[in-house]
């Protein structure tokens, strides 16, 4: 779907470059907050074997490119100039940390037998971190923003120290974002923007693959907030 619309996206672009303002806005971003995340592991039995709430902090740059809605008939430099389309996209990776539990017991198995206690350990890594937003100005100033969120996370699992592909290692998660914004144009077009966004990403279920046992690894919703900051340039 991201693919589909960066060709609309562009083909936008390029059927507006004739006309005398282009209404597109290239620029950087940087953004820091917080995110909170349930999450725990469920044996076949209904049993959940561990439960675990965590709250970190984060940091991201990125990149954005926007294009208003002047160009659709009808609507012109009125209501469209001041609704845009755009995407953002993280321009680094971004470490989730290691996570680990440790079995002081024995867990039964599908088939009846018995695991090994041990310590197992997971590590995530952000890989990509896409949005695709609107934003509507309803000052010259002031703007908000609702958009469609699409986190790529890889993950490293591994049995008492063993790496295991048990629970995959790419998932993909969707989520909403909803900002408000201040920005400030100078009469060359470079601008400044100040912004707040709250983020609502759903969780996932992964059923392990392993042979020895079956277990349910369950992430709950992800909610979090950011202050933004960002540099551009409008064309």
């Amino acid at each position: 779907m991201k693919k589909t619309f960066l060709a609309v996206f562009f083909s936008l672009f390029i059927s507006s470059i004739a006309s005398a303002e282009i209404g597109l806005n290239v620029g950087v971003s940087a953004q820091i907050g917080s995110m909170e995340a349930k999450g725990e592991e469920v044996s076949s039995a209904g049993t959940t074997e561990t439960s675990d709430t965590e709250e970190a902090l984060f940091g991201t740059a990125g990149l954005f490119i926007e294009k208003d809605l002047s160009f659709l008939p009808g609507i012109g430099d009125g209501v469209g100039s001041r609704i845009s389309i755009g995407y953002d996209n993280i321009v680094h990776e971004l470490d989730l940390g290691t996570q680990t539990n440790v079995r002081n017991t024995t867990t039964l198995k599908a088939a009846g037998a018995t695991v090994p206690a041990g310590e197992n350990a997971l590590k995530a890594t952000v890989t990509d971190f896409q949005t695709i937003y609107a934003t509507v100005n309803v000052t010259d100033w002031l703007y908000f923003k609702v958009g469609e969120v699409t986190v790529d996370v890889d993950t490293r699992f591994t049995k008492n120290g063993v790496k295991s592909t048990d629970y995959g290692e790419s998932h993909e998660l969707d989520g909403t974002v909803l900002g408000l914004g201040v920005q400030k144009t100078s009469d060359n077009g470079m601008f400044f923007r100040v912004e707040y966004n709250s983020y609502d990403i759903d969780g996932k279920s992964v059923v392990s693959t392993g042979s020895d046992s079956k277990f349910t690894a369950k992430l709950k919703d992800v909610s979090g907030e950011t202050a933004r900051v960002s540099v551009g340039k409008a064309f």
